[in-house]
């Protein structure tokens, strides 16, 4: 006999459905493993809940907290992450609230703050740089599919997933001998080009040949750089596990994911002098907090950067050279412009190196030069345009 629909799940379905308009697709699915999660622990522990109003906190959503805990991911039967779990009950917890207008809405207060664990592991996980070494020599010489993804991922800072996406006709040349990498709208909802050198060229060249090659030419995944005969999900648990292989030849002991490649990429381009604003642009982030999130700074890192302002200090702007009028100086428009701006320079240098006289009437000097400045150069452009 056929069972009828669970009326629970079909309203925990349709908010999915309801999101699934602003919500990337990725995220979506997620949404729905929630979902399938949450009704199985209920089909199992509590198959008389069929409505949302029946839920309460005590037994059925601690008894969810206890069964999240217990779950284990199936390719390693280790315990869910403390991240994966809390995006479970974000999840759970936002199809509640947009139940509100339901027949039988649930009840308020079945999820907590406090029941969201926090990361086990924060942000940033970038790899030291003696190990970033050894694992980029280790992965140019086994030179394969795999690995060639893995090195395009860490010399580009693209997410895991995105190199996954990336299509065959992704390397792109922008004009001056300048290379673009088309990267996919996978998370951020936009793609972005990042700049690439000849050794990115080269890789992406190589995976061109070796995805023609057996076992991985695959004519369903034809439109995509690195080919998918069993799958997307299964190419990346490839390539997790190709890091890992790698890894442990180099003499890695620490658990690393591919993941970690980008934080190195971020860590290494702050190093070499990217400014934050750059790097955000080419990680693909909306906010820069997220991009600190990804940036390792040591306490090497402050003692170069103090050692830097010491020598070369920004605010001491140099001062430029001054000579003093004399008669047969030209009396011209430009020599009463430029020096107007010597004298605005000047006054803005001795405010700064002065910090005990009061700013506010410097300031106010400052801002009278600057208006006698633009007055002279409009009184000059109507003279001539008379004339």
């Amino acid at each position: 006999m056929k069972t009828s629909p669970h009326s629970l799940e079909e309203a925990l379905l349709a908010r999915v459905r309801l999101l699934a308009t602003t919500l990337s697709p990725r995220t979506v699915k997620h949404y729905r493993q929630t979902v399938r999660l949450f009704m199985a622990f209920l089909r199992q522990h509590y198959p008389e809940i069929r409505r949302a109003n029946q839920l309460k906190r005590d037994p059925h959503m601690l008894g969810w907290l206890e069964h999240l805990w217990m779950q284990k991911v199936s390719f390693t039967q280790l315990p869910l992450r403390a991240c994966s779990r809390a995006a479970h009950l974000q999840h759970l917890r936002r199809l509640f609230d947009l139940m509100a207008d339901h027949r039988f809405p649930p009840r308020p207060g079945l999820l907590w703050s406090q029941d969201v664990p926090r990361a086990a592991e924060t942000l940033p996980r970038p790899l030291t740089p003696e190990d970033d070494l050894k694992l980029k020599t280790e992965l140019r010489r086994r030179n394969d599919l795999l690995s060639n993804a893995l090195l395009l991922t860490r010399l580009t800072g693209v997410r895991p997933g995105e190199t996954v996406d990336l299509s065959m006709d992704s390397l792109r040349h922008s004009g001056e001998g300048q290379w673009l990498l088309h990267v996919p709208a996978v998370k951020a909802f936009r793609e972005r080009w990042v700049p690439v050198d000849e050794e990115v060229r080269n890789i992406v060249d190589r995976l061109r040949y070796l995805r023609t090659l057996p076992p991985a030419a695959s004519p369903s995944s034809s439109e995509f750089l690195l080919p998918r005969p069993e799958g997307r999900e299964a190419l990346g648990e490839h390539l997790r596990t190709a890091l890992h292989e790698a890894a442990t030849q180099t003499g890695i002991t620490a658990h690393i994911v591919p993941y970690q490649l980008r934080h190195t990429f971020a860590t290494t381009m702050l190093r070499a002098g990217v400014s934050l604003p750059a790097l955000m642009k080419l990680l693909g982030h909306k906010k820069a907090n997220m991009t600190l999130r990804y940036l390792e700074i040591t306490q090497q890192d402050l003692q170069r950067e103090l050692d830097l302002v010491r020598l070369n200090p920004r605010h001491l702007a140099p001062v430029p050279p001054q000579t003093a009028p004399s008669d047969t100086d030209a009396a011209d428009r430009p020599a009463v412009i430029h020096r107007l701006s010597a004298a605005i320079r000047v006054l803005e240098l001795y405010r700064q190196q002065n910090v005990a006289i009061s700013d506010k009437p410097l300031q106010l000097l400052s801002r009278r030069l600057i208006r006698i400045r633009s007055r002279f150069q409009k009184l000059v452009s109507t003279d001539g345009a008379e004339k």
